[in-house]
């Protein structure tokens, strides 16, 4: 044998104190033992042709190139982008004006990238919205871009469901883009029940353009069913986001229908071409009265995912009634005796927020039905679990937070998304607000709070002469600022949390119209109109 080199025998050493085996042989590179032994892995055939063949047959069945934009197509994410596209009709195919889609790390925000796993995917280009006083319109100006989807690593890593959720999501997106704004429709809008908000600049002039928004309403329950990995307020954001959770609720689930009736024709005249996805239901029964009769079969023929698969479903809204009823009828079962049924209803119980649902998996766990440790393994669970409420929902600021006169009183709205899950665990929620004149210190001009002790929908209206705890009138055309805090108090275990402070600026005006009283008509200006002629 040859005498093995002082930089060998190193290599050699290294190599097992890492782990990893090295095989020393005296045979010559080119000989035909040694190359079988350290031959690299080599791909099965001619990969580069095969992406371009997935490139190709993608383009070919659904009209868009996939671009790769710093980040390479896979032959296994082209795959499943084949076969999520494969579900929508061909009504969501060769969209005028949209060349391919992006293939990217993750998204870029200003001079730095926002995390991929928390934004999967994204539509551009995006959009401005405008009254315009010169013609008295209400307008959507849409950036200069080509439509495009872009798609980020973090999609990729989700499972099939939340993989096909998202892609039809952003779809929708792009399908609203593209057709002239379903969502700020006449019609869209009448169904959804948002109304038009218009926004001041602070410095801004009687005879000057403003911005505005679609604001939802707080008295309504539900808007857009929502995907178990959003927040629960998340169809109230926009008019936008109702929309694509609507047309995702009618692809993935099966109670839409009867959630959310005229929604769903809108959806398949509109935008579907007639495609159904799921057996036409009963249009004169109610979705509580579905939801129930599913429940009940369910139990009776002891199909426990079944029932799982009926309260996920009620988990994407707001049905405090209902809920409570489900709960009751799972703690009746369980009263009978410990058996296999234990588990999977327990772990259905995570989507319930109603308090008496953590009671019930209590009672299993006093029982010694189920270990805690089974709980922390359900991802659920683990979401609406004490610590993860304690150490991290606690301390979320509200959202989307917005200030408007309505019949003279003045009123801030925002989002709560931890309202729900709060109420889960016995604590009332408080919100303190602050009011200063903007540059004037530290004195407030006013200061009141609300307490919120039943839950609810995560939409909230603070009226601030209301809740104020001096008398106080807001000055007019000054620029104000408003401090919002959030503390979450158990009457019980007397244990205290408090949120960031969130904060937001304005000027009421005394000649300004916020709200509109009748629907405006919004009119969409599109940069890329010239680009449909080449694909229509």
């Amino acid at each position: 044998m040859k005498k093995i080199s002082t930089v060998t025998g190193l290599l050699v050493l290294i190599a097992v104190l890492c782990g990893f085996q090295l095989h020393y042989t005296d045979q010559a590179p080119d000989s035909k033992e040694n190359s079988r032994k350290n031959k690299y892995y080599e791909y099965p055939g001619d990969y580069g042709q095969e992406v371009q063949n997935l490139m190709d047959k993608f383009k070919a069945d659904f009209g868009y190139e996939l671009v790769e934009f710093g980040q390479a197509w896979h032959t296994g994410e082209m795959e499943r982008m084949h076969s999520a596209f494969s579900e929508l009709p061909p009504t969501f195919y060769r969209l005028p004006g949209v060349k391919g889609f992006y293939r990217l790390e993750a998204i870029m925000a200003g001079s730095g990238k926002v995390s991929a796993a928390e934004i999967p995917a994204a539509v551009l280009p995006g959009f401005n919205t405008v009254y315009e006083q010169e013609s008295k319109s209400y307008k959507v100006l849409v950036g200069d871009q080509d439509p495009r989807v872009e798609f980020y690593n973090g999609l990729f890593y989700e499972d099939e469901t939340n993989f096909k959720n998202i892609v039809h999501h952003e779809m929708a997106h792009l399908f609203d883009m593209t057709h002239g704004f379903l969502s700020f429709s006449e019609e869209w809008s009448a169904l959804t029940k948002f109304r038009i908000l218009n926004i001041p600049a602070l410095d801004g002039q009687a005879n000057s353009d403003f911005r505005f928004t679609f604001l939802n309403r707080a008295e309504v329950d539900n808007y857009a069913p929502i995907s178990i990995r959003h927040l629960p307020t998340y169809s109230r954001q926009s008019m936008q986001e109702d929309f694509a959770n609507s047309v995702a609720a009618y692809i993935h689930y099966p109670y839409f229908q009867y959630s959310h009736p005229e929604r769903y024709k809108f959806l398949k005249e509109k935008v579907f071409g007639g495609k159904e996805y799921f057996p036409a239901g009963d249009k004169d029964q109610s979705y509580s009265d579905k939801i129930l009769a599913d429940f009940e079969a369910a139990i009776t023929k002891k199909d426990w995912p079944k029932v799982t698969a009926v309260i996920v479903e009620v988990s994407r809204g707001y049905h405090p009634e209902l809920e409570s009823g489900l709960i009751l009828r799972l703690q009746e079962i369980v009263e009978s005796g410990p058996s296999e049924k234990d588990h999977p209803l327990a772990f259905a119980s995570c989507y319930l927020l109603d308090p008496k649902a953590l009671e019930f998996r209590k009672y299993l766990i006093r029982e010694k039905r189920i270990p805690v440790e089974k709980f922390l393994k359900q991802e659920r669970c683990v979401r609406v679990s004490g610590t993860v409420f304690t150490k991290s929902l606690v301390k979320w600021p509200v959202e989307n937070a917005i200030y408007y006169r309505e019949k003279g009183r003045d009123i801030i709205q925002f989002l709560d998304p931890v309202l729900g899950v709060a109420h889960l665990r016995g604590y009332e929620t408080r919100y303190l607000w602050r009011l200063f004149a903007e540059g004037t210190g530290a004195r407030p001009i006013a200061q009141g709070n609300l307490v919120v002790t039943g839950g609810g929908n995560g939409s909230v209206k603070i009226d601030l002469a209301a809740t104020a705890e001096n008398k106080f009138s807001l000055p007019e055309g000054n620029p104000l600022v408003l401090e919002m805090g959030v503390v979450r108090n158990h009457p019980k275990n007397f244990k205290t949390f408090n949120s960031e402070i969130s904060k937001i600026g304005f000027v009421t005006q005394p000649w300004f119209r916020y709200l509109e009283s009748e629907r405006p008509k919004v009119r969409a200006i599109y940069p890329f109109r010239a680009a449909y002629k080449q694909f229509n």
